[in-house]
Order: structure tokens, then sequence, then C-alpha cells
């Protein structure tokens, strides 16, 4: 084959391969090994770091409790979402009871109380400034939804009942009420009972812990 004719083929392959469409695929890997019985890890998924539950008895399943944003404090999304995760799934052989807000060497905290422990151990210290309610509220957006009674929509969701979907949607909106239409209250509690979202082997209910488009479960974790 000449010079001229294999340039007019190699320009046609390459012509034809631009026009294939790669579908697209949710990016999910784990950030750092985790070992083949931990039920907490981070995760990076579409761009976001994720702090993923894994119950025992949905092999397959997973559940996000808490996307680390950039909170300041000179701590990394990344960086934040691996020592959360390392935390929960150092006193989950405990069973995790309730997450609260504290006080520790003068320093707001996130922590967690749990069934062999009343002291409530920290998960995350608050940056200076910063509302350590409204810190654990964003942070852990995904149990504080499900806590007060709605449904939110990250990775997978945890389940909500009786959700009333145009009372939901006005509520997110800031809207006045709608005649009719029952608005959900969106609360903040002092405590977030966590045993709903965990396994009954770690202790909790399960209660919540309802697959809904779960992202497949990444091999790698367990190698």
């Amino acid at each position: 084959m000449g010079i001229r004719a294999g340039a007019v083929v190699m320009g046609a392959v390459l012509s034809l391969g631009g026009a294939i469409a790669l579908p697209s695929v949710a990016q999910t890997e784990t950030v750092s090994p985790a070992p083949a019985d931990a039920r907490f890890a981070c995760q990076y998924i579409d761009g976001e770091y994720v702090v993923m539950y894994y119950p025992q008895s949905q092999p397959g399943e997973s559940y996000p409790w808490a996307k680390p944003t950039t909170l300041g404090g000179g701590w990394t999304p990344e960086r934040r979402c691996t020592e959360i995760s390392r935390r929960l799934e150092s006193y989950r052989p405990d069973g995790l009871l309730e997450m609260r807000t504290s006080v520790e060497n003068d320093y707001d905290i996130v922590c967690v109380t749990t069934q062999q422990n009343s002291d409530c151990r920290i998960v995350l210290t608050v940056p200076p400034g910063q509302d350590a309610r409204v810190t654990r509220d964003r942070v852990f957006e995904s149990l504080t939804v499900a806590d007060s009674g709605q449904q939110t929509d990250a990775v997978t969701t945890f389940t909500g009942n009786d959700r009333n979907v145009l009372g939901d949607l006005a509520n997110e909106l800031n809207l006045p009420s709608i005649p009719g239409i029952n608005m959900p209250s969106r609360r903040s509690s002092d405590a977030i009972n966590l045993r709903p979202f965990l396994d009954p082997s770690d202790g909790g209910t399960g209660n919540q812990l309802v697959p809904s488009n779960a992202p497949s479960l990444n091999p790698d974790r367990f190698r």
C-alpha cells in the first residue's frame, strides 16, 4: 500500500473513531485500601469524596454517610473523608448509637456515642468560626435528612416513610405553604440516632437500609 493510500485509510479510521461516543460510566474508586471486614470506607464517586457504609447483610450495597466538602482548617475533602471513615470504623465494634456535637480541648467537635461507651468520641473537629450543628448536618446530610423524616438523593438513598413530594419540593425551595399540602418540617436534632442506619450485625436496626440504585461495590476494596 502506498504512503498516500495508507494516509487515506488511517484518516478514515481516525474519523470513524472520533464519531464513536463512549458510554458514561460512574467513576468509583476506593481512596484508601480498607480491610476486608471494614464496613466504613472512603470512596471517590463522580468527583466527590464520600464516606460509605457497607452493611454485612446486603453484599454489594453501599450507603453514603458523609460528604466532607471543603470546610477549611487545613484539611482537604479527601483527608477528612479518610479520617472520618477510619474513626467510624474504629468505633463500630462498640455499637454506634448517636451522633452529637460537643466541645473537646476548647474546640467544637462532631462526635458519636456507642452502646459500650457513653463518652462522645470525636469524628471530626469543626473549623473555628463555624457552627457545630450546621457543620454536622451539612457533612452528614444523608443521615440528617433521613433522620428528619425526609429523603435524600445522594449516591444511595436512605428510605423515608410517608413522603409528600410536593411538600418536600416546596420545603427545599423555601416556598410558602401550599393549601392542602402537608409541609414537612426540617429539624436539626441534638442527636442523630444511628441505629436505623446500621446493620443488625453492627448493633443497629437497619430500618433505613433500603437500597435504591446503589453503585456497584468496588472489588478493589476487598483486595
